[in-house]
């Protein structure tokens, strides 16, 4: 009997603890961990990102951004995803230039905006989206998310996820990076 009420302790405190976005729950997520991880920082060491070593990884910054690509090389296109994460130094307000700006770049890129929000995550003011395209001959969904961290300061994480399987796993599993993404500053 002790052992059950343990276990059910431990049970309600490791899941009562995990750090779980609406976002996550908007779509249903399930807790997914990372097996073979490694950290990596950005060139800036603005933030720290946690990945599958299996990712391979390229790197870019100049004065105002630093910035990770990742993607898992040892998948076909169709079944994983192409991660990019941003730290942009600039004033960022979810307003209607904001907002023009976003459906600008959706409309140049033949882009369909299908779900939308702007919510807290990681306890900052957040606005995310899905949209839906073709892009190099295939069908195409992107995941953006953006997060004001500070009056000067956002960050920009998105997912290139080709073809039409396992759109929302994959939404997913970008989310949950992305939840475990350490800011430094």
């Amino acid at each position: 009997m002790k052992n059950i009420i343990f276990l059910t302790l431990t049970f309600f405190l490791f899941f009562s603890c995990s750090k779980q976005s609406e976002l996550h729950k908007k779509y249903n997520c399930s807790s997914s961990k990372i097996s073979n991880s490694k950290t990596i920082k950005d060139f800036n060491k603005n933030f720290r990102l946690t990945i599958s070593n299996d990712w391979k990884s390229n790197f870019y910054f100049n004065k105002f951004q630093s910035e990770i690509f990742s993607a898992d090389t040892t998948k076909q296109l169709t079944d994983s995803f192409i991660l990019g994460t941003s730290f942009n130094q600039g004033i960022i307000n979810f307003n209607s230039n904001f907002h023009q700006e976003k459906d600008s770049i959706l409309t140049v890129n033949h882009l369909e905006l299908t779900d939308s929000g702007e919510q807290l995550f990681l306890s900052k003011p957040s606005y995310w989206y899905v949209a839906k395209g073709m892009k190099n001959g295939y069908t195409y969904h992107q995941f953006n998310s953006t997060i004001k961290l500070s009056e000067n300061t956002y960050f920009v994480g998105y997912s290139e996820i080709y073809g039409d399987t396992n759109i929302n796993e994959r939404i997913c599993e970008t989310i949950s990076i992305l939840e475990k993404i350490e800011f430094l500053e």
